[in-house]
Protein backbone atom coordinates (compact mmCIF):
# COMPACT_ATOMS: atom_id res chain seq x y z
CA UNK A 1 0.00 0.00 0.00
CA UNK A 2 1.26 3.75 -1.09
CA UNK A 3 2.66 5.85 2.10
CA UNK A 4 -0.25 7.47 3.93
CA UNK A 5 1.68 10.67 5.65
CA UNK A 6 0.65 11.71 8.77
CA UNK A 7 -0.29 8.55 9.72
CA UNK A 8 -3.83 7.55 11.08
CA UNK A 9 -4.25 9.19 14.89
CA UNK A 10 -0.88 10.62 14.96
CA UNK A 11 -0.05 13.19 17.46
CA UNK A 12 2.81 15.44 16.09
CA UNK A 13 5.39 17.54 17.71
CA UNK A 14 5.33 20.29 14.54
CA UNK A 15 3.49 22.09 12.92
CA UNK A 16 5.46 21.94 9.19
CA UNK A 17 3.54 18.66 7.87
CA UNK A 18 3.95 17.15 4.97
CA UNK A 19 1.18 15.40 3.71
CA UNK A 20 1.67 12.24 1.43
CA UNK A 21 -0.51 10.06 -0.08
CA UNK A 22 -1.32 7.30 -3.16
CA UNK A 23 -0.93 8.15 -6.65
CA UNK A 24 -4.01 7.61 -8.87
CA UNK A 25 -2.97 6.68 -12.84
CA UNK A 26 -4.24 8.75 -14.86
CA UNK A 27 -4.80 11.96 -12.45
CA UNK A 28 -3.18 15.54 -13.22
CA UNK A 29 -4.17 17.18 -10.24
CA UNK A 30 -5.13 16.50 -6.46
CA UNK A 31 -6.89 18.48 -4.38
CA UNK A 32 -6.01 18.47 -0.66
CA UNK A 33 -8.52 19.26 1.74
CA UNK A 34 -7.83 20.10 5.75
CA UNK A 35 -10.36 20.81 8.22
CA UNK A 36 -9.09 21.74 11.82
CA UNK A 37 -11.07 21.28 14.88
CA UNK A 38 -9.45 23.24 17.97
CA UNK A 39 -9.30 20.52 20.22
CA UNK A 40 -9.63 16.59 19.95
CA UNK A 41 -13.47 15.86 21.17
CA UNK A 42 -14.45 18.87 18.86
CA UNK A 43 -17.03 17.38 15.91
CA UNK A 44 -17.39 20.94 13.76
CA UNK A 45 -14.23 22.37 11.97
CA UNK A 46 -13.06 25.76 12.85
CA UNK A 47 -11.66 26.38 9.61
CA UNK A 48 -10.80 24.69 6.50
CA UNK A 49 -7.78 24.74 3.80
CA UNK A 50 -7.49 23.77 0.69
CA UNK A 51 -4.51 22.86 -1.26
CA UNK A 52 -4.01 21.74 -4.95
CA UNK A 53 -0.51 19.88 -6.24
CA UNK A 54 0.70 18.29 -9.04
CA UNK A 55 2.31 15.53 -7.49
CA UNK A 56 1.38 13.05 -3.98
CA UNK A 57 3.46 15.02 -1.63
CA UNK A 58 2.47 18.54 -0.46
CA UNK A 59 4.03 20.51 2.28
CA UNK A 60 1.52 22.41 4.81
CA UNK A 61 3.55 25.11 7.25
CA UNK A 62 1.73 27.12 10.33
CA UNK A 63 -1.08 24.10 11.23
CA UNK A 64 -2.05 25.03 14.65
CA UNK A 65 -0.66 23.21 17.68
CA UNK A 66 -2.93 21.99 20.29
CA UNK A 67 -5.59 21.46 17.22
CA UNK A 68 -6.82 18.23 15.79
CA UNK A 69 -6.84 17.83 11.42
CA UNK A 70 -8.79 15.50 9.49
CA UNK A 71 -7.43 15.54 5.47
CA UNK A 72 -8.53 13.89 2.58
CA UNK A 73 -7.62 14.09 -1.12
CA UNK A 74 -9.69 14.24 -4.72
CA UNK A 75 -8.03 13.11 -8.17
CA UNK A 76 -8.75 15.06 -10.89
CA UNK A 77 -7.75 13.96 -14.35
CA UNK A 78 -6.24 16.76 -17.13
CA UNK A 79 -10.20 17.86 -18.53
CA UNK A 80 -10.89 18.46 -14.80
CA UNK A 81 -12.77 15.06 -14.19
CA UNK A 82 -12.84 13.68 -10.63
CA UNK A 83 -10.98 10.37 -10.66
CA UNK A 84 -11.46 9.20 -7.10
CA UNK A 85 -11.40 10.43 -3.42
CA UNK A 86 -9.45 8.97 -0.60
CA UNK A 87 -11.04 8.14 2.68
CA UNK A 88 -10.48 10.89 5.78
CA UNK A 89 -7.63 10.72 8.05
CA UNK A 90 -7.11 12.44 11.17
CA UNK A 91 -3.93 13.29 13.35
CA UNK A 92 -3.28 16.53 15.82
CA UNK A 93 -0.86 18.57 17.09
CA UNK A 94 0.52 18.15 20.43
CA UNK A 95 0.06 21.26 22.83
CA UNK A 96 2.83 23.56 22.38
CA UNK A 97 4.94 23.44 25.99
CA UNK A 98 6.96 26.61 24.99
CA UNK A 99 4.75 29.70 23.94
CA UNK A 100 3.44 30.97 27.28
CA UNK A 101 4.13 34.78 27.24
CA UNK A 102 4.08 34.64 31.23
CA UNK A 103 7.58 32.55 30.53
CA UNK A 104 8.92 33.04 27.53
CA UNK A 105 9.80 36.50 25.55
CA UNK A 106 10.91 36.45 22.12
CA UNK A 107 11.37 40.48 20.67
CA UNK A 108 12.62 41.04 16.97
CA UNK A 109 14.63 44.32 15.83
CA UNK A 110 16.08 43.18 12.59
CA UNK A 111 13.99 41.99 10.16
CA UNK A 112 15.34 42.24 6.34
CA UNK A 113 13.38 39.20 4.34
CA UNK A 114 14.71 40.05 1.16
CA UNK A 115 18.43 39.62 2.30
CA UNK A 116 18.13 36.24 4.21
CA UNK A 117 16.89 32.78 3.07
CA UNK A 118 13.65 31.93 4.89
CA UNK A 119 13.98 28.78 7.45
CA UNK A 120 13.80 27.53 10.85
CA UNK A 121 16.53 28.23 13.38
CA UNK A 122 17.66 25.42 16.54
CA UNK A 123 17.82 26.47 19.76
CA UNK A 124 19.04 23.68 22.14
CA UNK A 125 18.25 25.30 25.50
CA UNK A 126 14.87 26.42 24.38
CA UNK A 127 14.24 23.10 23.10
CA UNK A 128 13.05 23.98 20.12
CA UNK A 129 13.04 24.91 16.35
CA UNK A 130 11.55 28.72 15.81
CA UNK A 131 10.58 30.40 12.58
CA UNK A 132 12.20 33.85 11.57
CA UNK A 133 9.16 35.28 13.41
CA UNK A 134 9.92 33.63 16.43
CA UNK A 135 7.32 31.09 16.87
CA UNK A 136 8.11 27.45 17.23
CA UNK A 137 7.74 25.07 14.61
CA UNK A 138 9.47 22.15 16.30
CA UNK A 139 9.64 20.97 20.17
CA UNK A 140 10.94 18.63 22.10
CA UNK A 141 7.75 18.39 24.59
CA UNK A 142 8.05 18.34 28.17
CA UNK A 143 4.72 17.69 28.64
CA UNK A 144 4.43 14.22 27.09
CA UNK A 145 6.96 11.45 28.69
CA UNK A 146 9.08 10.17 26.35
CA UNK A 147 12.33 7.33 26.55
CA UNK A 148 14.32 10.30 26.88
CA UNK A 149 13.12 13.45 27.84
CA UNK A 150 16.81 15.40 28.91
CA UNK A 151 17.67 17.79 31.94
CA UNK A 152 19.64 19.56 29.86
CA UNK A 153 20.27 19.74 25.80
CA UNK A 154 23.01 20.85 23.66
CA UNK A 155 23.58 20.75 20.24
CA UNK A 156 20.27 20.54 18.98
CA UNK A 157 19.91 20.40 14.87
CA UNK A 158 18.64 18.56 12.09
CA UNK A 159 20.61 16.72 9.35
CA UNK A 160 20.14 16.68 5.43
CA UNK A 161 18.48 13.51 5.91
CA UNK A 162 15.71 15.02 8.17
CA UNK A 163 16.87 13.42 11.56
CA UNK A 164 17.83 15.30 14.75
CA UNK A 165 20.34 15.14 17.54
CA UNK A 166 21.39 16.30 21.04
CA UNK A 167 23.68 15.36 23.57
CA UNK A 168 23.38 16.04 27.07
CA UNK A 169 25.82 15.08 30.02
CA UNK A 170 25.79 11.80 30.13
CA UNK A 171 24.08 10.43 26.62
CA UNK A 172 24.06 10.93 22.97
CA UNK A 173 20.88 11.32 20.87
CA UNK A 174 20.08 10.51 16.97
CA UNK A 175 16.09 10.42 15.98
CA UNK A 176 13.87 11.48 13.62
CA UNK A 177 11.56 14.47 13.32
CA UNK A 178 8.75 12.42 15.23
CA UNK A 179 10.98 11.57 18.41
CA UNK A 180 11.62 8.23 17.43
CA UNK A 181 15.26 6.45 18.55
CA UNK A 182 17.59 5.70 15.57
CA UNK A 183 20.14 5.15 18.36
CA UNK A 184 21.51 6.67 22.20
CA UNK A 185 24.88 6.28 23.74
CA UNK A 186 25.05 6.78 27.42
CA UNK A 187 29.11 7.42 28.79
CA UNK A 188 28.38 3.62 30.91
CA UNK A 189 28.06 1.73 27.24
CA UNK A 190 31.13 2.45 25.83
CA UNK A 191 33.02 0.41 28.68
CA UNK A 192 35.37 -1.88 28.52
CA UNK A 193 36.38 -0.21 25.67
CA UNK A 194 36.64 3.32 26.85
CA UNK A 195 36.35 5.18 29.87
CA UNK A 196 34.02 8.21 28.98
CA UNK A 197 32.95 10.39 32.50
CA UNK A 198 30.27 12.32 30.63
CA UNK A 199 29.64 14.15 26.89
CA UNK A 200 30.00 17.37 26.50
CA UNK A 201 29.53 20.41 23.96
CA UNK A 202 29.73 18.33 20.88
CA UNK A 203 27.41 16.15 18.91
CA UNK A 204 27.47 16.16 15.50
CA UNK A 205 26.89 13.94 12.47
CA UNK A 206 29.94 14.29 9.49
CA UNK A 207 29.20 14.37 5.92
CA UNK A 208 30.25 10.76 5.55
CA UNK A 209 27.57 10.02 7.91
CA UNK A 210 29.68 8.74 10.78
CA UNK A 211 29.29 10.98 14.11
CA UNK A 212 32.00 13.13 16.33
CA UNK A 213 31.10 13.70 19.44
CA UNK A 214 33.15 15.61 22.87
CA UNK A 215 33.21 13.52 26.34
CA UNK A 216 36.01 13.65 29.29
CA UNK A 217 37.05 12.12 32.41
CA UNK A 218 38.84 13.46 35.48
CA UNK A 219 42.39 12.67 36.02
CA UNK A 220 44.51 12.99 38.72
CA UNK A 221 47.96 14.65 38.98
CA UNK A 222 50.56 15.74 41.74
CA UNK A 223 52.97 18.61 41.14
CA UNK A 224 55.81 16.19 41.62
CA UNK A 225 56.56 13.17 43.96
CA UNK A 226 56.63 15.15 47.09
CA UNK A 227 53.89 17.04 46.91
CA UNK A 228 51.12 16.00 49.86
CA UNK A 229 48.42 17.67 47.20
CA UNK A 230 46.00 16.21 44.45
CA UNK A 231 44.97 17.89 41.92
CA UNK A 232 42.69 17.07 38.94
CA UNK A 233 42.08 18.24 35.50
CA UNK A 234 39.86 17.37 32.33
CA UNK A 235 41.08 15.01 29.80
CA UNK A 236 39.28 15.68 26.67
CA UNK A 237 38.20 12.57 24.65
CA UNK A 238 37.10 12.75 21.20
CA UNK A 239 35.00 10.40 19.96
CA UNK A 240 34.03 9.08 16.12
CA UNK A 241 30.83 6.58 15.97
CA UNK A 242 29.75 4.85 12.80
CA UNK A 243 26.12 5.44 11.49
CA UNK A 244 24.64 3.34 13.73
CA UNK A 245 26.42 4.24 16.88
CA UNK A 246 29.28 2.28 17.18
CA UNK A 247 32.52 3.34 18.10
CA UNK A 248 35.79 3.20 15.96
CA UNK A 249 38.35 5.89 16.49
CA UNK A 250 38.99 8.40 19.89
CA UNK A 251 41.51 10.56 21.35
CA UNK A 252 42.57 11.50 24.44
CA UNK A 253 44.11 14.91 25.48
CA UNK A 254 45.96 12.71 28.50
CA UNK A 255 47.92 10.39 25.83
CA UNK A 256 48.97 12.65 23.13
CA UNK A 257 49.04 16.56 24.82
CA UNK A 258 51.68 18.05 26.95
CA UNK A 259 50.24 16.99 30.56
CA UNK A 260 53.42 19.28 31.92
CA UNK A 261 52.28 22.23 30.26
CA UNK A 262 48.94 21.61 32.92
CA UNK A 263 51.32 21.48 36.16
CA UNK A 264 52.64 24.52 35.06
CA UNK A 265 49.62 26.25 34.20
CA UNK A 266 48.46 25.53 37.84
CA UNK A 267 51.90 26.67 39.05
CA UNK A 268 51.55 30.16 37.70
CA UNK A 269 48.08 30.74 37.54
CA UNK A 270 46.75 28.55 41.01
CA UNK A 271 43.03 27.29 40.26
CA UNK A 272 39.79 29.23 39.45
CA UNK A 273 37.37 26.63 39.24
CA UNK A 274 35.59 25.16 42.00
CA UNK A 275 35.39 21.18 40.79
CA UNK A 276 38.60 20.63 38.80
CA UNK A 277 42.16 22.22 39.79
CA UNK A 278 43.09 23.31 36.36
CA UNK A 279 40.22 23.24 33.27
CA UNK A 280 41.36 22.97 29.62
CA UNK A 281 37.93 23.10 29.17
CA UNK A 282 37.48 21.61 25.36
CA UNK A 283 34.40 22.47 24.13
CA UNK A 284 33.93 22.43 20.38
CA UNK A 285 35.95 19.84 17.48
CA UNK A 286 35.36 19.68 13.78
CA UNK A 287 37.26 18.02 11.18
CA UNK A 288 38.42 19.82 8.03
CA UNK A 289 37.42 19.07 4.59
CA UNK A 290 39.91 16.72 4.10
CA UNK A 291 38.77 14.43 6.75
CA UNK A 292 42.88 13.96 7.82
CA UNK A 293 42.92 17.06 10.82
CA UNK A 294 40.72 17.55 13.53
CA UNK A 295 40.40 21.09 14.95
CA UNK A 296 40.36 21.23 19.13
CA UNK A 297 39.22 24.26 20.56
CA UNK A 298 40.20 24.77 24.36
CA UNK A 299 38.10 27.58 26.03
CA UNK A 300 40.36 28.25 29.08
CA UNK A 301 43.34 27.53 27.57
CA UNK A 302 42.55 30.20 24.86
CA UNK A 303 43.83 27.67 22.34
CA UNK A 304 42.95 25.70 19.08
CA UNK A 305 44.86 22.72 18.44
CA UNK A 306 45.25 20.82 15.00
CA UNK A 307 45.31 16.82 15.23
CA UNK A 308 46.29 14.47 12.37
CA UNK A 309 43.55 11.90 12.38
CA UNK A 310 46.07 9.46 11.04
CA UNK A 311 48.83 9.25 14.01
CA UNK A 312 46.44 10.87 16.34
CA UNK A 313 49.71 13.21 17.16
CA UNK A 314 49.21 17.20 17.64
CA UNK A 315 50.44 19.14 14.74
CA UNK A 316 49.90 22.47 15.96
CA UNK A 317 48.75 24.31 18.46
CA UNK A 318 47.63 28.24 18.62
CA UNK A 319 47.23 30.62 21.07
CA UNK A 320 48.98 32.53 23.50
CA UNK A 321 52.18 31.33 25.43
CA UNK A 322 50.84 30.24 28.99
CA UNK A 323 53.98 29.26 30.23
CA UNK A 324 57.64 29.52 29.90
CA UNK A 325 57.41 25.96 28.50
CA UNK A 326 54.90 26.73 26.41
CA UNK A 327 56.97 26.59 23.50
CA UNK A 328 55.56 25.03 20.17
CA UNK A 329 52.56 27.09 20.33
CA UNK A 330 52.16 29.36 17.23
CA UNK A 331 51.48 32.48 19.66
CA UNK A 332 48.20 34.84 19.08
CA UNK A 333 46.25 37.17 21.29
CA UNK A 334 43.47 37.41 18.32
CA UNK A 335 40.63 35.86 20.59
CA UNK A 336 40.32 34.46 24.36
CA UNK A 337 37.42 32.06 25.95
CA UNK A 338 36.44 30.79 22.67
CA UNK A 339 33.25 28.46 21.23
CA UNK A 340 32.57 26.91 18.29
CA UNK A 341 36.04 26.36 15.97
CA UNK A 342 35.12 25.06 12.53
CA UNK A 343 37.92 25.15 9.84
CA UNK A 344 35.95 26.74 6.83
CA UNK A 345 38.88 27.37 4.44
CA UNK A 346 42.38 25.66 3.67
CA UNK A 347 44.25 26.44 7.31
CA UNK A 348 41.00 29.04 7.68
CA UNK A 349 38.68 29.21 11.02
CA UNK A 350 35.49 30.60 11.99
CA UNK A 351 34.71 31.05 15.80
CA UNK A 352 33.08 32.69 18.46
CA UNK A 353 35.12 34.90 20.52
CA UNK A 354 33.60 35.59 23.43
CA UNK A 355 36.70 37.56 24.73
CA UNK A 356 38.09 37.77 28.44
CA UNK A 357 35.12 37.34 31.23
CA UNK A 358 36.90 40.89 32.56
CA UNK A 359 36.31 42.55 29.26
CA UNK A 360 33.33 44.29 28.67
CA UNK A 361 31.62 44.32 25.08
CA UNK A 362 34.40 42.83 23.44
CA UNK A 363 32.53 39.54 22.39
CA UNK A 364 32.48 38.86 18.43
CA UNK A 365 32.75 36.72 15.59
CA UNK A 366 35.85 36.09 13.84
CA UNK A 367 37.76 34.48 10.63
CA UNK A 368 41.39 33.79 11.28
CA UNK A 369 43.87 32.54 8.76
CA UNK A 370 46.22 30.57 10.83
CA UNK A 371 50.27 30.23 10.49
CA UNK A 372 51.86 27.45 8.80
CA UNK A 373 55.18 27.95 9.50
CA UNK A 374 57.39 30.24 12.42
CA UNK A 375 57.47 32.59 9.97
CA UNK A 376 53.92 33.77 9.41
CA UNK A 377 51.37 35.14 11.85
CA UNK A 378 47.30 34.46 12.69
CA UNK A 379 45.79 36.58 10.57
CA UNK A 380 42.28 38.27 11.16
CA UNK A 381 40.41 37.78 7.61
CA UNK A 382 37.09 38.46 9.10
CA UNK A 383 35.70 40.03 12.02
CA UNK A 384 32.34 41.54 13.39
CA UNK A 385 32.04 43.01 16.73
CA UNK A 386 28.64 42.32 18.40
CA UNK A 387 28.35 45.64 19.90
CA UNK A 388 25.95 46.38 16.58
CA UNK A 389 23.85 48.52 18.59
CA UNK A 390 22.17 49.46 21.83
CA UNK A 391 21.79 45.74 22.83
CA UNK A 392 25.02 44.41 24.41
CA UNK A 393 26.83 41.93 22.58
CA UNK A 394 28.98 40.83 25.10
CA UNK A 395 28.88 36.80 25.88
CA UNK A 396 30.83 35.70 29.36
CA UNK A 397 29.75 31.90 27.94
CA UNK A 398 28.02 29.81 24.98
CA UNK A 399 27.99 31.32 21.28
CA UNK A 400 28.27 29.81 17.52
CA UNK A 401 28.62 31.37 14.12
CA UNK A 402 27.79 29.26 11.23
CA UNK A 403 28.26 30.39 7.93
CA UNK A 404 25.31 29.81 5.44
CA UNK A 405 25.05 29.21 1.82
CA UNK A 406 24.10 32.34 1.04
CA UNK A 407 27.41 33.94 2.30
CA UNK A 408 25.73 35.12 5.33
CA UNK A 409 26.55 34.16 9.34
CA UNK A 410 24.38 32.86 11.53
CA UNK A 411 25.50 33.80 15.03
CA UNK A 412 24.17 32.65 18.49
CA UNK A 413 25.10 35.36 21.11
CA UNK A 414 25.41 32.75 24.02
CA UNK A 415 24.60 34.91 27.37
CA UNK A 416 23.65 37.92 25.40
CA UNK A 417 20.26 35.99 24.59
CA UNK A 418 20.60 37.31 20.44
CA UNK A 419 20.52 35.10 17.58
CA UNK A 420 21.67 37.16 14.66
CA UNK A 421 22.30 36.78 10.95
CA UNK A 422 24.51 39.39 9.24
CA UNK A 423 25.94 39.32 5.46
CA UNK A 424 29.36 39.66 4.36
CA UNK A 425 29.39 42.59 4.50
CA UNK A 426 28.42 42.95 8.47
CA UNK A 427 24.90 44.05 7.89
CA UNK A 428 22.32 43.05 10.36
CA UNK A 429 19.68 41.63 8.07
CA UNK A 430 17.74 39.66 11.00
CA UNK A 431 17.45 38.92 14.46
CA UNK A 432 15.74 37.25 17.85
CA UNK A 433 16.18 38.68 21.51
CA UNK A 434 14.98 35.63 23.85
CA UNK A 435 14.64 36.24 27.49
CA UNK A 436 12.96 33.54 30.02
CA UNK A 437 11.71 33.18 33.44
CA UNK A 438 12.43 29.68 35.65
CA UNK A 439 8.61 30.63 37.14
CA UNK A 440 5.84 32.70 36.71
CA UNK A 441 6.57 35.29 39.44
CA UNK A 442 9.97 35.62 38.35
CA UNK A 443 11.26 38.33 36.52
CA UNK A 444 12.52 37.60 32.28
CA UNK A 445 15.46 36.92 32.62
CA UNK A 446 18.30 36.90 29.04
CA UNK A 447 17.45 33.47 27.76
CA UNK A 448 21.05 32.35 26.72
CA UNK A 449 21.60 29.53 24.40
CA UNK A 450 24.61 27.26 23.18
CA UNK A 451 24.36 26.78 19.76
CA UNK A 452 21.81 28.17 16.85
CA UNK A 453 21.48 25.76 13.56
CA UNK A 454 19.75 27.00 10.72
CA UNK A 455 17.46 24.27 8.32
CA UNK A 456 15.73 25.84 5.35
CA UNK A 457 12.39 23.97 7.21
CA UNK A 458 12.05 20.35 8.64
CA UNK A 459 11.87 18.73 4.96
CA UNK A 460 15.38 19.95 3.46
CA UNK A 461 15.43 17.57 1.31
CA UNK A 462 12.39 15.74 0.26
CA UNK A 463 11.28 13.94 -3.16
CA UNK A 464 8.58 11.85 -5.05
CA UNK A 465 8.60 9.99 -7.83
CA UNK A 466 5.48 9.46 -10.25
CA UNK A 467 6.06 6.58 -12.57
CA UNK A 468 3.88 6.34 -16.19
CA UNK A 469 3.31 3.16 -16.99
CA UNK A 470 1.96 4.02 -20.70
CA UNK A 471 4.55 3.03 -23.52
CA UNK A 472 6.73 4.28 -23.68
CA UNK A 473 7.63 4.24 -19.75
CA UNK A 474 8.40 7.83 -18.06
CA UNK A 475 9.26 8.45 -14.67
CA UNK A 476 8.45 12.24 -13.31
CA UNK A 477 10.46 13.16 -10.26
CA UNK A 478 9.47 15.88 -7.62
CA UNK A 479 11.79 18.20 -5.74
CA UNK A 480 9.42 18.45 -2.78
CA UNK A 481 12.11 19.56 -0.20
CA UNK A 482 13.05 23.18 0.75
CA UNK A 483 16.52 22.88 -0.75
CA UNK A 484 18.03 22.20 -4.47
CA UNK A 485 19.17 18.97 -4.83
CA UNK A 486 20.07 15.99 -7.80
CA UNK A 487 19.57 12.49 -8.18
CA UNK A 488 20.64 9.07 -8.95
CA UNK A 489 18.68 7.11 -10.31
CA UNK A 490 19.67 3.63 -11.37
CA UNK A 491 17.59 0.97 -13.12
CA UNK A 492 16.72 -2.53 -12.17
CA UNK A 493 15.79 -5.70 -14.07
CA UNK A 494 14.98 -6.93 -10.66
CA UNK A 495 12.45 -6.24 -8.03
CA UNK A 496 13.15 -3.63 -5.28
CA UNK A 497 15.70 -4.57 -2.77
CA UNK A 498 16.81 -7.10 -4.21
CA UNK A 499 21.11 -7.79 -4.14
CA UNK A 500 22.09 -7.27 -7.81
CA UNK A 501 23.92 -4.47 -10.65
CA UNK A 502 21.87 -1.67 -11.87
CA UNK A 503 21.22 -2.20 -15.50
CA UNK A 504 21.76 1.43 -15.82
CA UNK A 505 21.94 4.86 -14.25
CA UNK A 506 22.03 8.68 -14.64
CA UNK A 507 22.81 11.46 -12.62
CA UNK A 508 20.01 14.24 -12.46
CA UNK A 509 21.22 18.17 -12.89
CA UNK A 510 20.56 19.96 -9.93
CA UNK A 511 16.80 20.58 -9.30
CA UNK A 512 15.10 23.90 -7.59
CA UNK A 513 12.86 23.29 -4.88
CA UNK A 514 9.01 22.81 -6.55
CA UNK A 515 10.26 21.44 -9.48
CA UNK A 516 10.75 18.14 -11.60
CA UNK A 517 12.81 16.21 -13.81
CA UNK A 518 11.21 13.84 -16.46
CA UNK A 519 13.21 10.70 -17.89
CA UNK A 520 12.47 7.86 -19.76
CA UNK A 521 12.71 4.22 -17.95
CA UNK A 522 15.67 1.97 -20.04
CA UNK A 523 13.75 -0.75 -21.28
CA UNK A 524 11.10 -3.00 -21.46
CA UNK A 525 13.02 -5.12 -18.98
CA UNK A 526 13.33 -2.43 -16.25
CA UNK A 527 11.41 -3.87 -13.11
CA UNK A 528 12.33 -1.28 -10.12
CA UNK A 529 14.19 1.66 -9.97
CA UNK A 530 16.41 3.34 -7.25
CA UNK A 531 16.70 6.63 -6.17
CA UNK A 532 19.26 8.38 -3.99
CA UNK A 533 19.12 12.15 -3.05
CA UNK A 534 22.89 13.24 -3.04
CA UNK A 535 22.16 16.24 -0.62
CA UNK A 536 20.97 14.39 1.99
CA UNK A 537 21.34 10.32 0.72
CA UNK A 538 18.19 9.15 1.41
CA UNK A 539 17.37 6.45 -1.06
CA UNK A 540 13.55 5.45 -1.92
CA UNK A 541 12.87 2.28 -4.50
CA UNK A 542 10.43 2.38 -6.86
CA UNK A 543 8.24 -0.84 -8.90
CA UNK A 544 7.41 -0.49 -12.04
CA UNK A 545 4.42 -2.54 -13.38
CA UNK A 546 5.12 -4.75 -16.53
Amino acid sequence: MAQISPPLGARLNYNQVMFRYPEVEGAFLYKLTIDAYDSLKAETPSSSLIVNDSNTCTLVRNLEFGKKYVWKTEAFSQPGQKLSASESYSFSLLKNDFNDPNIFSVSQYINKPEKYKDGIIWLDKYFCALDRSGKVVWQFPKSVKNAFIPDNMVDLHMYSNGNISFSNDTSLYYFNRDLKLIWHCHAGMLKPILKVTNFHHVFNRLPNGNFIALGSTFEKFKLDKTDPATYTYDNNIILEFDSVGKLLWHWEFRKHADTLLVKDVLKKYGTKNSKLSVMVHGNSVSYDSTYKYLYLGCRDFNRIIKIDRASKKIIAEYGPKLTDSDTKVFQTNLYSRQHDVKPIGKNEVLLFNNGEETEKGKSSVIRILLPQNAKEKAKKTWELDLDIDTIPGKAIKYGSAELLSNGNYLICGGTNGRILEVTANKEPVWDLYLKAKTLPVFPFRLFAQYRAYYSSSLYPYYFAVSINNSKPKAIKLFNEGTDSDSYKIEFFDTPSNTISKPVSMLTTPIIKTGYSYVVASKGDSIMSIKVTSLGSGIIQWYTINK
